[in-house]
């Protein structure tokens, strides 16, 4: 059997017990070398073996080949890391990834220890942390995400925890004192939750969580008994000083079990037939145009003016720009008062794929197509650690087909096309602008270059235009690099003539529907959708075309990705097709209130509500404390008389048999008992009582039942 790099094999003594597990590292077939190294073990390191020997061994059976690799756990892609796990093992590879390639020197105890030694010194590590990210790297399968931290070995898993301060997100309502943080959750208070939950929650009553809860602070949080009507009432602390209800849903959940829960509540029976686990299943740099775009943004060298109110300076714009590496023609750009960031950006891309005639239009410039004939997205984006290092620009790669490459920290060099394009534009634009930035006016005594403004951003914009337009049509590039093909074809070096030539001959251009390129740039996350509808920061969203898919029947819920314009949330929009396509939906009725508003304006709504909301949790949970009590009191006293008044000789059969007449004659003393008499009572309404003996006892009003007259005539005789 052959012998492969990362192989691992195991071996088993008579009685089947492991006695070793080795990994491949690395082997020599012609000095018969093969070097691996134990993955159970503690502290291993590697090992120089005969390759004949363990091929050999695996021929007769003595050890076995492993059909799955233990440690593919850690082949996982960082979308699912926490920001810590990538920072400890990009820090340890940036250590070690030197030595590791020095193979099989590094296998070589005393070259390893020299190794190890100059690496010590060189990045202030000590000799036991290179040694153990070896380990890890060997052990692993000699991948980077071999080096991810064992987070898992950490905090004692399944053990409860006794912390000194609280743990988790803190109360909202410590915004207006830090003493409405809430509680730690002791051993104490942990068996209280649980009697609670089995007295109030794990019955077949199947009452609510909060219900468990608002019994709980009652009877086992109560400070004092007050009693109002007769009635006990259970009078608790302020909420602060109370465990809240999310903390009780958490122990119930984490440390319940869900079975018995539910078996509790529902019953077995009930369990097994309609709650019980249905595990079956019924049933992936440029050799033309649009191989390349560089973006990236600055700030403009100039102060503007409000076009509202001109006595307002809005101080600089932020600039956004594309530009085509082949033919160093700019497709788009964007101009906006965004800070650098990715909804500027994501502006600047949606121009690049817009039609450019009706853009201009949109600014009072016509032009043809052929002065700007760039609508269309690239192969690869091209930009530094910033703005297209994102989950956005993710959505965009993943969806379009578009390749997202960063440039390294510091490196604007990479990106010289771009960079000196902002640097040509600016100094052709400033002569025409006053109020730019320029050295001298900084000098003491100089004019004021911020007073001097007089531009709008629109102004502002049809200047960039007119300068983008001369920059595609008309500028000579006199070191433009031309290649042979374009210098036999005698190609001038302005950019619309070298986009024309490649779009003829070879180019990477992607044409994508407008609407489908502002999906993807907008932000996206998952929405879950309900018989409510789509559930997403608090608010609520739907259309038709979903209600006729059955997306809001009751008892389905369906987890959806959405994007949605934080700028104004009256519409988000689901993702179909891969984002290649997507379905509108409004803002719903009853989250009408926050129309037109932005995400931002919406969450600090929110945080509001939440704080005034926090403030009066006290005075709602003594209301339902007194309530559950006053409840409680009415529920026992009818118990009493029921057990009093009612003859438990009847048999259960005739009880029920007379409901329908019992029924009737309630029903009609109530009749005549609560009907209605407009304006005044009549004294003639009042008729006299009689008693047996023929004396006047009082009068009755005619809305006094015969039954009632009756029954008070019997007692009297009584």
């Amino acid at each position: 059997m052959r012998v492969y790099l990362n192989n691992i094999f195991e071996k088993r003594d008579e009685a089947a017990e492991l006695v070793g597990c080795d990994r491949v590292l690395w082997m020599h077939r012609e000095t018969d070398i093969v070097i691996t190294i134990s993955v159970v073990e503690k502290s291993p390191l590697p090992i120089f073996r005969s390759l004949s020997e363990l091929e050999g061994e695996l021929e007769s059976g003595l050890c076995r080949k492993l059909d799955y690799d233990p440690y593919q756990k850690f082949m996982v892609s960082d979308e699912v890391l926490t920001a810590k796990e990538i920072w400890v093992r990009d820090q340890a590879w940036d250590c070690i990834k030197d030595i590791v390639e020095l193979e099989p020197r590094i296998y070589n105890p005393k070259e390893r220890y020299e190794l190890i030694k100059e690496a010590v010194k060189e990045k202030g590590k000590g000799k036991k942390f290179f040694y153990k990210y070896l380990r890890y790297y060997w052990t692993g399968g000699k991948s980077e995400n071999a080096l991810l931290p064992r987070f898992r070995k950490c905090g004692a898993k399944g053990k409860r925890k006794n912390p000194t301060s609280k743990m988790g997100r803190p109360r909202k309502t410590r915004d207006e004192n830090e003493e409405y943080s809430g509680v730690i959750v002791t051993e104490g208070i942990r068996k209280i939750f649980d009697a609670s939950i089995t007295k109030f929650y794990n019955n077949r009553r199947r009452n609510s969580v909060k219900f468990a809860y608002i019994r709980m602070l009652g009877e086992s949080f109560n400070i004092e008994i007050r009693e109002e009507a007769g009635v006990e009432i259970p009078i608790i602390p302020p909420d602060h000083l109370l465990p809240s209800l999310a903390q009780f849903r958490y122990h119930l959940r984490t440390k319940g079990n869900r079975k018995k829960t539910l078996i509790k509540r529902e019953g077995e029976v009930n369990f097994d037939r309609d709650l019980r686990p249905l595990l079956g299943s019924e049933t992936r740099r440029a050799t033309g145009p649009g191989q390349i775009f560089q973006t990236d943004s600055t700030i403009a060298d100039v102060y503007l003016r409000s076009e509202d109110d001109p006595n307002d300076i809005i101080g600089r714009p932020v600039v956004y720009m594309v530009s085509d590496v082949f033919s160093h023609i700019v497709p788009g750009f964007y101009i906006g008062l965004e800070g650098p960031s990715w909804q500027g950006n994501a502006m600047a891309i949606e121009n690049t794929a817009a039609n450019k005639v009706s853009f201009c239009a949109e600014y009072g410039i016509t032009i043809e197509e052929n002065e700007w004939p760039c609508h269309h997205m690239p192969q690869i984006f091209f930009a530094d650690r910033g703005e297209m290092e994102s989950k956005q620009a993710d959505s965009l790669g993943k969806s379009l087909g578009i390749k997202i490459k960063n440039a390294p920290p510091y490196r604007a060099d990479l990106k010289g096309i771009i960079e000196q394009k902002f640097r040509t534009l600016n100094l052709t634009l400033q002569p025409w602008m006053p109020g730019a930035v320029k050295k001298e006016y900084q000098k003491r005594g100089g004019p004021d270059y911020v007073l001097d403004a007089k531009l709008t951003l629109r102004d502002f914009t049809r200047m960039f235009i007119q300068m983008v337009i001369y920059h595609n049509n008309y500028h000579y590039m006199e070191h433009y690099p031309l290649d042979k093909a374009l210098a036999i074809d005698q190609v001038r070096p302005i950019p619309r003539d070298i986009w024309e030539w490649g779009v003829a001959h070879d180019h990477f251009l992607k044409e994508v529907p407008i609407d489908i390129v502002r999906l993807n740039v907008l932000p996206e996350e998952k929405a879950k959708a309900s018989r409510q509808g789509i559930y997403f920061k608090r608010m609520y969203y739907g259309c038709e075309e979903l209600t006729e898919q059955g997306w809001f029947i009751k008892g389905k819920s369906i987890e959806t990705m959405i994007a949605f314009d934080r700028r104004c949330m009256d519409h988000v929009y689901v993702k179909t097709d891969k984002g290649r396509g997507f379905i509108k939906c409004p803002l719903l009725e009853k989250s009408s209130r926050y129309r037109g508003l932005s995400l931002e304006e919406i969450k600090e709504i929110q945080h509001q509500e939440d704080i005034r909301h926090g403030l009066y949790m006290s005075t709602e949970r003594q209301a339902e404390v007194t309530l559950h009590a006053k409840l409680s009191a009415i529920e026992q006293t009818a118990v009493v008389r029921t057990e009093q008044d009612v003859d438990h000789s009847i048999p259960k059969t005739q009880q029920k048999a007379n409901i329908r007449a019992n029924r009737k004659t309630v029903r009609d003393k109530l009749r005549k008992d609560q009907y209605f008499e407009l304006g005044e009572k009549q004294a003639s309404d009042e008729q006299p009582i009689v008693d047996m003996n023929g004396e006047q006892t009082g009068s009755r009003s005619r809305t006094q039942s015969k039954l009632s007259f009756l029954a008070n005539i019997n007692k009297e005789a009584n």
